[in-house]
């Protein structure tokens, strides 16, 4: 990971110290969300933790700049991704050169993910360990219905916000133990179950 980009993470998170820790919390997800990846839910269960009464305000604040985020990387997407030619613009090309989290091979592999399920992979792109960025631009560029993409972006987020909120209401401190845990094997079984939902509700 480049130096200044981990140094950017750690800036992040020192906000969860102070009063502007839910405005942090919204621009953060903004960023994250449109052409940034930050650590979103670390600096959100990291004010949770800090103030627990209050998880469910940082979970919409999550949220709001999540789905606000999204908006505007589906614009990036849609009108600033590719030229008339389809040759990727010069924003697409920095982004691609300069922003972890991009390149040229995951492009491909998002594109291969919305032939095959369209918008539906909104949904499990929560459970997915892919910058949420990289859904929302390719929903511009692919021209995904923007409503659908907004309810969908809206529902999937949103369910993941408030379940770790839940988790740290419940939990309380314990909850730190689960940043140490190996979460790959469930987030894979999760994606699956959520992946088998959608098949079937596609075939009724």
């Amino acid at each position: 990971m480049n130096n200044w980009y981990k140094r950017l993470q750690d800036w992040t998170l020192q906000w969860a110290n102070t009063k502007w820790g839910m405005w942090a919390l919204f621009i953060c997800a903004f960023s994250d969300a449109s052409f940034l990846g930050l650590p979103t839910p670390l600096l959100f269960m990291a004010l949770a933790l800090l103030n627990i009464t209050k998880a469910y305000r940082f979970a919409l604040s999550g949220i709001l700049g999540t789905v606000a985020g999204a908006l505007a990387g589906y614009s990036i997407g849609h009108f600033a991704w590719l030229n008339a030619n389809g040759d990727f613009t010069g924003v697409a090309q920095f982004l691609l050169k300069n922003i972890p989290g991009f390149s040229e091979a995951g492009y491909a592999k998002i594109q291969i993910l919305y032939e095959n399920w369209d918008f539906w992979i909104l949904f499990i792109a929560a459970a997915l360990p892919i910058p949420f960025k990289i859904f929302s631009i390719s929903s511009g560029v692919f021209d995904i219905n923007i409503i659908l993409f907004g309810l969908a972006t809206l529902i999937s987020q949103g369910l993941k916000f408030y379940l770790l909120a839940f988790l740290t209401i419940r939990m309380g401190p314990e909850v730190k133990k689960l940043f140490a845990f190996n979460w790959k094997p469930i987030a894979i079984i999760l994606t699956a179950c959520i992946a088998i939902a959608i098949v079937i509700i596609k075939v009724l």
